[in-house]
């Protein structure tokens, strides 16, 4: 009934347009003709009867014009519409192509993206189950690598839950370590905090009534921890090996007088005193403090200490270290005189902790608005393990600990190169290479530079490259070397890479760079800008190794209208810095960036493999030229 109304409602639209041409022709040809005008006016009266039945046939006859035109566009769109929304929910389902043209049009229009997004769908949804079979993969075998290690391994969230541990680690917490269960019910959540800040430290812990060893390494989501089991007495305390190093003094100073001064008959006994003196004292000097006493910088340590008083007391010191100070290295079980301070301001408001530095001592005063409170035995027993002394003096409670000054270590030349995290997907095997996909491929993108352009008679003079893992460019893996011709460079080739012969003189021989350079192409794809020229020389050296990427070839298939298709106008199109041009690595680089903006293009043409690429370079007329 609606669409009546709405064909109604046309067809008045256009009576009335046409109505109102004729009335207004009528008014513009009757200007001027009163006479005329009012004897037309006279026979519309005369005939009026006439004139609306002519009108009412006109009007029957364009509706019947127009209401299949009308009506049909109607029916097609809405067919058209409710057809098309079946493709959300079926995207195999076809629409019928019927009505006028431009309605099949937009239904062809609409097929095509209905089975683009399908291909998209299926495409995501492949990479989203090779995502979780890689990373089950990996999980499997981090999991097999961390099963056959004697510690105890567990990594967390930040959370404190379990999302990994090994048979060490539930051996020594017991069956409450679970994949999602809190490390927080098994181990002391305020060790593990105080752990996490010195990861290269190993402290002492309890659990499940064993001691144990315990090292926390902070991660970039959540924490690892290393668990051992602590065998008999791993050390002694720093103020235990201190005394007995004393009384070892007075010892080896006795036997020395008796040596010198005793009677011949007893002098054999005191000799033999003074060797057993020495022996022992080699004996304590191989004996090592406590592991749960670390090493640690004083600047490090008050900020160690205001934040376990701050998490385990509520109170924010304040913190006031001389300069002299910063650079005392102490050996204190940091964790125990944390605890030991948390526990002796329990009802402190207001504290500041100041560090100042005495000869082989850091004086630790903590400064309070009222009388120093007393110190609680855990911070005595803390202080008396460091081999210190702890007093108060009216507001003040101070701790002497012993503290020698950190050595200085030459500066490093920079810092180390990043790391690059092991892809554990190249451990997958590829189809053969003709099937292989663009982007699951390594290449290596290479470029020369020579004494000339005749491979017969010129030679290499500069070789770089680089590899790529798919449209990733691996900057930190890249090949450079120089190479000695033996002879003078032509002046037209200088021009080009700025390369003279004095510059070369004292380089490597070619020959002598060859096995480096063919090793870092093994096992790749290789990757040139008009690479049969470069092809050409590497043959002549004997390095042939197939299939080749052209990207020159691969601009002529992409952009056949452009005229210019030179290495560093592709840089400028895809957004390619051009820097270094016509240097070998340079170059290298620059191919590699522009073959990187290429694979998602070549994947939109329909070349998603390495063969559909190459042989449709093949084909080019370009592809023909020789060297």
């Amino acid at each position: 009934m609606r669409e009546v109304f709405r064909f109604l409602g046309a067809l008045l639209l256009g009576l009335l347009l046409v109505g109102g041409v004729v009335g207004l022709a009528l008014f513009l040809l009757l200007q001027d003709q009163e006479a005329l005008a009012r004897e037309l006016l006279e026979l519309a009266r005369a005939k009026a009867p006439l004139l609306l039945f002519v009108a009412f046939l006109f009007a029957l006859v364009l509706g019947a014009l127009l209401h299949p035109l009308f009506l049909g566009y109607l029916a097609a769109t809405r067919a058209l519409g409710q057809e098309a929304e079946i493709l959300l929910a079926n995207p195999s389902h076809r629409l019928p192509l019927k009505g006028p043209l431009e309605l099949q049009a937009l239904g062809r229009l609409v097929q095509r993206l209905a089975e683009e997004k399908a291909a998209l769908e299926k495409e995501v949804e492949a990479r989203v189950q090779e995502a979780k079979a890689l990373v089950e993969r990996e999980r499997a075998i981090l999991s097999a690598l961390i099963a056959h290690l004697p510690q105890g391994v567990v990594l967390a969230n930040p959370r404190g839950q379990v999302v990994l541990y090994n048979p060490k680690a539930q051996e020594l917490l017991g069956e409450g370590l679970g994949i999602g269960k809190s490390l927080f019910g098994l181990l002391d959540p305020g060790l593990l905090a105080h752990a996490l800040r010195l990861p290269k430290e190993r402290f002492l812990t309890q659990a499940r009534g064993k001691n144990l060893l315990l090292q926390a390494v902070p991660l970039s989501e959540g924490m690892g921890l290393i668990l051992e089991a602590q065998k008999g007495e791993e050390g002694l305390d720093e103020a235990t090996l201190h005394r007995l190093k004393d009384k070892l003094a007075g010892l080896k100073a006795l036997a020395e007088i008796l040596a010198q001064e005793a009677p011949p008959e007893v002098r054999p006994l005191a000799e033999k005193a003074q060797e057993a003196a020495q022996e022992l004292a080699q004996l304590v000097q191989a004996l090592k403090p406590s592991p749960q006493a670390a090493e640690v910088l004083a600047q490090d340590l008050l900020a160690l200490l205001a934040e376990t008083l701050e998490r385990e007391a509520g109170v924010q010191p304040g913190l006031a270290l001389e300069e002299e100070a910063r650079w005392l290295l102490l050996r204190v079980d940091t964790y125990a005189l944390g605890r030991g301070l948390a526990a002796t301001l329990k009802e402190a408001e207001e504290v500041l902790l100041e560090g100042r530095a005495l000869e082989g001592f850091l004086r630790l005063s903590l400064l309070f608005p009222h009388p120093a409170p007393d110190p609680h035995p855990l911070l005595k027993e803390a202080v008396e393990k460091a081999g210190g002394s702890l007093w108060r003096e009216g507001h003040r409670l101070i701790l002497l600990l012993p503290a020698v000054k950190a050595p200085s270590l030459p500066a490093p030349p920079g810092p180390p190169p990043r790391a690059e995290v092991f892809d554990l997907s190249l451990l997958q095997v590829s189809e053969a290479l003709e099937e292989a996909p663009l982007e699951g491929l390594l290449y290596t993108a290479f470029d020369l530079e020579t004494t000339g352009l005749d491979p017969r008679e010129d030679t290499i003079i500069a070789l770089g490259a680089v590899h790529l893992l798919g449209s990733r460019v691996l900057r930190h893996e890249v090949y450079e070397a120089l190479v000695d011709p033996g002879r003078p460079i032509p002046k037209t080739s200088t021009e080009v890479h700025g390369l003279t012969w004095e510059m070369l003189k004292g380089k490597p021989k070619l020959e002598e760079v060859l096995p480096a350079f063919r090793a870092f192409l093994e096992g790749s794809v290789l990757v040139a800008h008009n690479g049969a020229f470069d092809m050409a020389f590497l043959r002549k050296v004997g390095i042939d190794q197939p299939p080749l990427v052209d990207t020159l070839l691969l601009a002529h298939l992409l952009f056949p209208d452009l005229k210019d298709h030179r290495l560093e106008r592709l840089a400028e199109r895809f957004g390619v810095p051009v820097l270094g041009r016509h240097t070998a690595l340079g170059d290298a680089l620059m191919t590699a960036e522009v073959y990187a903006r290429m694979i998602p293009l070549l994947k939109e043409r329909g070349f998603r493999t390495l063969g559909q690429a190459l042989r449709a370079c093949e084909r080019l007329p370009l592809a023909r030229l020789k060297y």
